[in-house]
This record gives structure tokens, C-alpha cells and sequence, in this order.
């Protein structure tokens, strides 16, 4: 028999593929499920917005419906939202203020932010029949299970969020646990979920809430907060707020020999100090540039000073979409602070400030 010819049967392999090329492009046949139905997808999660709060004058909560890609959460954790905003696929990463419940219904809460972005963009667009899409759940912020009794929840702002969602999860559960809850918060109106919090003190017969209002009452210090509690080295301290108040706590139990005790979740990455250290240069490869990472910013906010476009979410640490290979030079992270200088290694430009020259693929 004779065989085919090589040409022929390299003509005969292009034409089968193309062929079948369209019927195993996911993207394709993801593009003719939204048009049917925006909530279909074979590869990614859909949420649709079903109801809007109005928490305050600057926050509100959403409750999502996933599609059934959705696998589920733990009481802690976060997801990464995306929406399109002026043609460009913006990211942001929410904690999640509801434990996982038979209903499927998700709820995120969200603070206006001066810098704008997804959640600005949510707070003006965002309205039921609004579909996103969304992250499967992450984080290890979450109760260990049983949970460790006795416990210090300390909440600062919009980070009661994922603490809500574990006293939830603790109340579904008929839970005894003793629990003090420290929320902190500027102004009367800013204070958030207080009479689900009265609900949920009615399940939990363990819970105490001490609401502090610095503008009338003056600010709280994390010394403060270790005086109020007489057995606070016994306790498992779980601890979301602002990066102020995460520092001050953080130093507290440091200094009183309990850090092995605290458990931290944060919204925002800390800042590198202004004017300390001296400019570094940053050659970006991929898109053949040389830009200056300033003293006071990070290398994200340097790139982008410069016009790059890096990718990024949540800007603090949590969903490393900004993730980019460094092929030389020195770096630091501000969440760990540690140094290194090893070639060729990954970091979140986020939370990385140069401390040498850089060569970085980007």
C-alpha cells in the first residue's frame, strides 16, 4: 500500500484541526452560553446581583447568586470579583460577611473608596439583575475547627466583615463559646450591621459586643483593648481593620507575648515609609522600558506612575494577579518584611518595593 505523502498528510491534519478547532474553544462556546443566558459559563462562576442594602452613607452590601460552578465557602474567606469598566477587566478582592448557607446566596460588603475602581464602579452600577463574575473561595482566615474557645474579635470599619460571617457560622451551630467582640468605628453612622449583631447575641449566649465610636469616645488603643480583658492572653484573637489599627494590635501582642495567639486578615497592603531609602531604576523587559520606583511607593504604583498597565486586584497581597517574575536585583515585602535578592523568583508587585536596581518581565 502506498503511503500518503508527507505534504498531503500535513494539509489533511491543519484542515481536521480547524475543523474541530471551534468546537473546543471554551471562550467561543463561553461567548454563545452569555448570549443565551449571561449566567451560563463551562469554565467560570457567575454571580447575579439579587439584592442591594444600603449599610450606610459610604457602604452597601450585595447579595450574589452563583451558578452552580460555585463549590462553596468557609466562614473567613474572600472571593475575587471582576466587572468590565471602560473596556478594561477590573478585579477586587471582597470577604465574604455571610457563612455558607443551604440557600447558595453570597453576600460581600463594600466601602466607598476616594481611588475609585470596582468598588466605586459597583457602588453607581450595581443593582439586582447585575451579573459579575467571580473567584472560587480563598484565604485561611477561618475558625479552625472546633473552634478555640475562649475568643477576641477585634473589628475595625468594613473589617467585621469576615468576623460576621464566622459568628454566623458559630450561631448556625449552636455554638457556647465566649466571645468578645471589639468593633471600632468613627462616626455613629458608620457602624455597621448593629442590629444583626443584637440578633446574633440573642444565638449566642457566649458574645459580648463592645461598640466603640472614636469620634465620640476617643480612639481606642490596642493597650485599651488588652485592659478590658482580663483574660486576654488566654484568648484566640482574630483581628481585620485597617492597616493603623492591624500595626497597633500587632505590636501590642508582640510586646505582651501573645502573637502566636493573633490571627490577622487585611483589606490593604502597609504603605513603604515616605522618604526614606533612595529611587531605584527598573528596567521592564518585556515592554522595553526604564521607569524609577520612588521612595513611598510600591512597585505597582510605580509602574503604573510610569503608564505601564501591570495587572492587579486586590492591591493588597491576597489574589497575586499582579504577580511578575523578577529576573535581578533586591526586593522587600511589606507584608513579611523580608529581603531577597535571589534571580529569577516570583513577587506580588503590590507588596514589593525595590531596594537595588531591578530587571523585572513586564
Amino acid at each position: 500500500m502506498n503511503q500518503m505523502p508527507a505534504r498531503a498528510a500535513t494539509t489533511i491534519r491543519r484542515r481536521l484541526s480547524n475543523a474541530v478547532h471551534p468546537l473546543s474553544d471554551l471562550e467561543a462556546w463561553n461567548r454563545v452560553l452569555r448570549r443565551i443566558d449571561p449566567m451560563w459559563s463551562l469554565t467560570g462562576i457567575r454571580a447575579r446581583v439579587v439584592e442591594r442594602v444600603d449599610e450606610s452613607a459610604d457602604t452597601l452590601s450585595l447579595w450574589l447568586k452563583p451558578n452552580r460552578r460555585w463549590r462553596g465557602h468557609s466562614a473567613g474567606q474572600h472571593i475575587e470579583l471582576s466587572v468590565e469598566i471602560e473596556g478594561v477587566r477590573r478585579r477586587r478582592v471582597f470577604s465574604l460577611s455571610n457563612a455558607a448557607g443551604s440557600n447558595r446566596l453570597l453576600r460581600i460588603t463594600l466601602q466607598r473608596q476616594a481611588a475609585g475602581g470596582v468598588t466605586d464602579w459597583l457602588h453607581a452600577n450595581a443593582r439586582q439583575g447585575l451579573v459579575v463574575e467571580i473567584s472560587q473561595a480563598s484565604g485561611d482566615f477561618v475558625l479552625p475547627s472546633p473552634a478555640p474557645e475562649p475568643l477576641l474579635m477585634i473589628a475595625g470599619g468594613s473589617g467585621v466583615t469576615p468576623l460576621l460571617a464566622m459568628l454566623h457560622s458559630l450561631a448556625d451551630n449552636a455554638s457556647t463559646t465566649d466571645i468578645r467582640l471589639f468593633q471600632l468605628f468613627r462616626q455613629p453612622d458608620q457602624r455597621l450591621f448593629a442590629k444583626e449583631l443584637v440578633a446574633l447575641s440573642q444565638r449566642l449566649p457566649g458574645l459580648r459586643v463592645h461598640a466603640h465610636c472614636s469620634a465620640d469616645q476617643g480612639r481606642l488603643s490596642a493597650e485599651d483593648i488588652a485592659e478590658c480583658v482580663d483574660d486576654m492572653a488566654l484568648r484566640h484573637t482574630l483581628l481585620c481593620g485597617p492597616e493603623g489599627l492591624m500595626a497597633d494590635v500587632a505590636d501590642c501582642w508582640r510586646r505582651l507575648g501573645v502573637e502566636d495567639r493573633l490571627r490577622t486578615e487585611r483589606f490593604s497592603a502597609p504603605r513603604p515609609a515616605a522618604g526614606s531609602g533612595a529611587a531605584s531604576s527598573v528596567h521592564a523587559v518585556k515592554s522595553e522600558q526604564m521607569f524609577t520606583q520612588a521612595p513611598g511607593l510600591t512597585l505597582l504604583e510605580s509602574a503604573e506612575a510610569a503608564g505601564l498597565q501591570p495587572k492587579f486586584g486586590c492591591r493588597a497581597g491576597l489574589c497575586r494577579t499582579c504577580l511578575c517574575r523578577k529576573r535581578s536585583g533586591r526586593v522587600r515585602n511589606l507584608v513579611t518584611g523580608l529581603v531577597s535578592s535571589q534571580p529569577d523568583e516570583w513577587l506580588q508587585l503590590c507588596i514589593s518595593v525595590a531596594e537595588s536596581d531591578l530587571e523585572l518581565s513586564l
